[in-house]
């Protein structure tokens, strides 16, 4: 088809002069006008002819240039093919296409990253559960010998009941941890009293502190309301003094403070157990990591990781402060201040 076109042409751009130059003889009989005619037929003919070539060379240069954009879409490279600062049908093409290639880079990082957590999350828990299975398997094993006597038997029993306690403990703790990893948990934020939410924390872990003998001592500054949902920063709370009521010596104390700062509400968790070490206070809020001064202590080393998730999920953090003597964990909630003065004045009036 394209060899019967330029045929046509050929033939077309040499009988048109000749037929217009012609023509003008034949009825004028006048040769030089004649020649100027033929000539600029001729001239008509090759300015089609290098218009043709050039739009063909534009659309073929334009066609790979947008092959050129599928392959940055196809392969999610942001790369720029037409210039942004024309404002042609193109570039506003391009910009559409660029922003596609930016979100799908977003998915892809997002896949990968759900990925990885979930690949951690298998291997955490497949080591978390080797301690107590194993105990499992010895202790069921030793309870079949007929040679014990009552006192190894209720030992062996005791240290079952043990490690069954600690994998429900971790099942749940798993459970509940990636639900809210996995977005199954959606936070229900409202505008409520942070320090009920303390006061909630406070209560379920009074019985276990004064197990210990361990004095909870609570201050605040005020009544501060703002936006959280009350559940899961009850629980984050919750994870703080456990986590303090655990490590803090017998006959000490934990004090719970509730403070405005800045445009955070703050709830900090104060213990007189010992600093953490310098080494260890970036890895403190890692999935299942303990420190060394926790080996003899039980726990999994998840309820720091999950109250900073908590606190993420929320626009706010978590941050750890060592002094001489005792560790302060400090939950940080964003609040509107203007809200907080707002709700002040209407309760003065």
């Amino acid at each position: 088809m394209k060899q019967t076109n330029r045929i046509f042409f050929i033939v077309l751009a040499i009988l048109l002069p000749l037929l217009c130059g012609g023509s003008v003889f034949f009825l004028t009989r006048n040769v030089p006008a004649a020649c100027i005619v033929l000539g600029l037929s001729a001239l008509q003919v090759l300015f089609t002819a290098w218009q043709r070539h050039r739009e063909q060379a534009y659309w073929r240069s334009v066609a790979a240039q947008l092959s050129d954009l599928c392959d940055c879409l196809l392969s999610l490279e942001h790369r720029e093919i037409f210039p942004r600062n024309e404002d042609t049908v193109l570039s506003k093409l391009q910009d559409k296409v660029l922003k596609l290639v930016t979100i799908l880079q977003q998915k892809n990082e997002d896949s990968r990253q759900a990925q990885e957590n979930l690949k951690g999350l298998i291997s955490d828990l497949s080591h978390q559960l080797k301690t107590p299975i194993a105990s499992l398997k010895l202790y069921t094993a030793l309870l079949e010998e007929p040679a014990l006597t009552e006192q190894q038997r209720k030992q062996y029993t005791e240290v079952l009941r043990t490690a069954v306690d600690r994998l429900v403990f971790l099942s749940e703790s798993m459970i509940q941890l990636s639900r809210l990893e996995s977005g199954l948990i959606q936070l229900q934020s409202e505008e409520k009293s942070l320090n009920q939410t303390v006061l909630m924390a406070v209560k379920n872990v009074f019985v276990k502190a004064k197990q210990r003998h361990i004095t909870l001592t609570y201050d605040s500054e005020s009544d501060i309301t703002l936006v959280h949902d009350q559940r899961w920063t009850a629980e984050a709370i919750f994870n703080l003094l456990d986590n303090a009521v655990k490590y803090a010596p017998s006959g000490s104390t934990v004090a719970i403070r509730v403070r405005e700062l800045g445009l955070f509400a703050a709830v900090d968790v104060t213990d007189q157990a010992d600093p953490i070490p310098e080494s260890e206070r970036s890895r403190i809020f890692q999935r299942f990591y303990r420190g060394q001064n926790s080996r003899n202590t039980e726990g999994i080393g998840i309820g720091l990781y999950l109250a900073r998730e908590i606190a993420m999920k929320q626009n706010g953090h978590l941050n750890l402060r060592c002094g001489s003597v005792g560790n302060t964990f400090s939950l940080l909630l964003f609040q509107k201040k203007e809200t907080n003065a707002e709700q002040r004045s209407d309760q003065a009036k």
